[in-house]
């Protein structure tokens, strides 16, 4: 039996997310005597009600930031039933992991890392808990030599597993939403204070050199979160904020229509582990602008799906963005190779045959089930 432990996964978009939702559909694949248990803390009882109907061998179970009651159901689950594998998705639960170790002696677990939380050295308590983990999961060979080197982790212990499309297909946008006319810019992100390096300040002040050469230049915004306001005054400020849309949080169909209608996705951050809304951009035929930091250049390649620009060189962004909007050839060109490259990488099966393998390899002998995926993998010996 398999137990997973997940922040956010049904309730919200963005990278880790997305990460934890193909999570879940592997394990809902993957062969058991017993179902999986998935908990998470984040998520509310209604999201969760929503997803199991999609995951029926899975038990979900959501905690809505309860956190002691997630890990008094953890530990009582690894004290009533035989779990033999824990797969934790975020490096705070590491400590939980080793707890339930005591109440299982013969578990093994791993954790998954994926950017910025591992990039630096880690509190003392979690570090040694990473440590003492029989595997970890890397979203990007960035992340992964960055949380070795500085939290002192076992190399040959680290899997790579990037991030996949959610999007099996491509659905036509809805006609319901106007958007500006013009040539369209387009990032999708948190605007937190904590991550004030996602970039998106750079593009504003970009704005007014862009218009110089592309008078009809218009940059649409998707997400929220406590630095919107910051962003909002310096769009004023630039003299751009009739060109800058913040459209918030938006749902699904939105989303896929920004995607359509934009020429460009633009998001030159020094905080990608991976960036799964560079995913979501090649799905859409569309080329990138990204920086040349963290796990971004393992997803966009530079002159071939995209370009990538130093992180805050707004001289270098803006001339890279009006060299994209007055050149469609390139657009289309850079746009049908990251299509192609999104289908040879990064799909759904390739992740869930990655991770079937994984499973396999790490789980105790009699754990070995033939998982429900068009290509078997064998135990590891």
């Amino acid at each position: 039996m398999i137990l997973a432990l997940q922040t956010n996964t049904f309730g919200c978009h963005g990278g880790i997310p997305a990460y934890n939702r193909l999570v879940c559909r592997v394990l809902n694949n993957f062969g058991s005597d017993d179902r999986n248990h998935v908990l998470i803390a984040m998520d509310s009882s209604q999201e969760v009600v929503r997803a199991a109907a999609s995951h029926p061998n899975l038990r979900l179970a959501a905690f809505d930031g309860q956190r002691l009651s997630f890990a008094k159901t953890a530990l009582g689950i690894a004290a009533r039933e035989p779990v033999e594998l824990v797969l934790a998705g975020h490096v705070n639960y590491a400590p939980l992991c080793v707890l339930l170790k005591r109440l299982r002696p013969r578990m093994r677990f791993g954790v998954v890392v994926y950017g910025c939380e591992v990039w630096e050295r880690i509190p003392p308590i979690r570090r040694w808990a990473l440590q003492q983990a029989d595997f970890l999961i890397s979203i990007s060979g960035y992340t992964k030599q960055l949380a070795v080197d500085v939290n002192k982790l076992r190399d040959q212990r680290v899997y790579l597993l990037p991030n996949a499309l959610e999007w099996e297909t491509d659905k036509d946008s809805s006609d319901a939403y106007s958007l500006p006319q013009g040539t369209k810019l387009l990032s999708v992100g948190r605007l937190d204070t904590t991550e004030r390096r996602k970039g998106f300040d750079t593009i504003i002040e970009s704005l007014p050199f862009i218009a110089q050469s592309v008078p009809d230049i218009q940059y649409l915004v998707i997400g929220s979160g406590s630095d919107l306001e910051r962003h909002r005054q310096l769009a004023m400020m630039t003299g751009v904020s009739d060109r800058v849309h913040f459209l918030g949080a938006v749902d699904e169909a939105l989303l896929r229509t920004c995607y359509q209608s934009s020429e460009i996705f633009v998001m030159p951050s020094a905080q990608e582990g991976f960036g799964f809304v560079y995913l979501e951009a090649m799905q859409y035929r569309k080329p990138i602008v990204a920086a040349t930091s963290g796990g971004a250049p393992e997803v966009v390649q530079d002159g071939v799906t995209g370009k990538l620009v130093e992180y805050g060189n707004r001289e270098q962004l803006a001339q890279t963005i009006i060299d994209l909007c007055l050149d469609p050839n390139m657009r289309q060109r850079l746009g049908e190779a990251g299509y192609q490259r999104l289908n040879e990488k990064f799909t759904f099966s390739q992740f869930q045959q990655k991770l079937t393998d994984i499973l396999l390899r790490e789980s105790p002998p009699k754990a070995c089930k033939v998982p429900h995926t068009d290509e078997s993998a064998s135990c590891a010996s």
